[in-house]
């Protein structure tokens, strides 16, 4: 696989793109600072006693044996935050296929999504990227403006399409949590539908979803719900496959 191809396939995987400070930063900062004053009282305890009555050596913030618990009370606190995080982290899967639409009579493609991971996601933004077949070529990049819901309703409606006749796109709205696998309710979440007629007239329709997890981090993934048709090979040209004759023996 080519580096294009990577950067390609890694632009479509889920990604962390925010850490709850609260969680994580302030941690670090007072492990930091319970570090600097633990070193502070090991180089203090090392000095002469004359030299310890004098500033700055005065100075004391805790003593070396509360750092030292402190330290390791942070340590175990960032340690078992990273665990949870990986434990609790939500996997957005999604699955795209003909038919078996529940919102959409006779529709020919299909997306659901679901939650595969070990800990809850809560939806905090959701964004729609809409191209009309015909804008760009097959194999450009399908880069364009971010919509909102009502946008890409709009737009998909400005192509002629009829909402709940031709298309069908959940109003997923913040706090709305992804279905977990496994629970009594249906795993996955439709959360569009396309006709033949749609899908003639869309050729990309990407959708952006940022959840929360457990720990208040945001995780990202891009959905890729319709790509261009490929085109049609070319038929050959007789005038270039043509077999040349034969010249026969002097």
């Amino acid at each position: 696989m080519s580096s294009a191809d990577a950067d390609g396939e890694e632009r479509w995987a889920q990604r962390r793109v925010s850490v709850r400070g609260a969680t994580l930063r302030l941690p670090r900062v007072l492990l930091a600072a319970a570090l600097a004053d633990l070193v502070w009282e090991i180089v203090k305890a090392n000095l002469d006693g004359p030299v310890r009555e004098e500033w700055p050596w005065r100075l004391v913030l805790l003593d070396a044996s509360t750092c030292a618990a402190l330290v390791a009370l942070l340590t175990g606190i960032l340690v078992t935050r990273s665990q949870l995080s990986q434990t609790m982290r939500p996997v957005l899967t999604w699955s795209g296929f003909e038919g078996h639409s529940a919102q959409l009579p006779h529709s020919r493609r299909t997306v659901t999504l679901a939650n595969h991971g070990g800990g809850r996601a809560v939806v905090r933004s959701v964004a729609y990227r809409v191209r009309a077949t015909g804008e760009g070529g097959e194999d450009e990049p399908a880069d364009g403006a971010w919509l909102s819901w009502h946008q890409a309703v709009d737009a998909l409606a400005a192509l002629g399409l009829d909402r709940g006749g031709d298309f069908f796109l959940l109003h997923l709205g913040p706090g709305a949590a992804v279905r977990t696998a496994g629970t009594a309710a249906r795993e996955d979440m439709e959360i569009a539908a396309l006709s033949a007629t749609a899908l003639d007239r869309v050729a990309v329709l990407d959708i952006r979803i940022r959840v929360a997890d457990v720990l208040g981090d945001l995780h990202e993934r891009d959905l890729q719900c319709v790509r261009p048709r490929p085109r049609p090979p070319a038929p050959p040209d007789p005038t270039t496959t043509a077999t040349p004759p034969c010249s026969g023996p002097r």
